[in-house]
């Protein structure tokens, strides 16, 4: 049971009441798996826990320098013999992208899931040498 403090000397508080009373009935994101996100001298790498999902259930895209990882993953509820009294393992569709860095090499990007856990390893491109020697006349 939420409580309500009520102030009557704030003019806002009639909001932040009814605010509060509202935030039940929202509807909340279906799930949004968190993103280790690290880098080396030669890769950078992402890491996703994403427990309970099948590696056909992930896609992971590259488009325009744009990573994007998408997946679902669903829950047991109701079946034939049984009825969910309490679910609060997150389920449901999730989507995250990420803005690919200049120097990585997103022809090379590779994809790895594992007892949970997505790693996707994306290594750097060495910088080019642009300069050039300018002779003096």
């Amino acid at each position: 049971m939420t409580m309500l403090h009520h102030n009557p000397l704030n003019p806002f508080q009639a909001w932040k009441d009814l605010d509060m009373l509202l935030e039940r009935t929202r509807p909340r994101p279906a799930w949004r798996p968190a993103f280790d996100v690290e880098e080396t001298e030669k890769a950078y790498r992402l890491r996703a826990d994403l427990p309970g999902m099948a590696q056909k259930d992930i896609e992971v895209r590259v488009e325009d320098g744009l990573l994007s990882v998408k997946g679902e993953r669903t829950t047991a509820g109701k079946t034939n013999t049984t009825t969910a009294l309490r679910l609060e393992r997150p389920a449901g569709k999730f989507a995250r992208a990420y803005r690919l860095p200049e120097d990585a090499d997103a022809d090379a990007i590779r994809a790895n899931y594992e007892a949970g856990v997505l790693e996707l390893t994306i290594p750097r491109r060495k910088p080019e040498d642009t300069s050039r020697v300018i002779p003096v006349n």
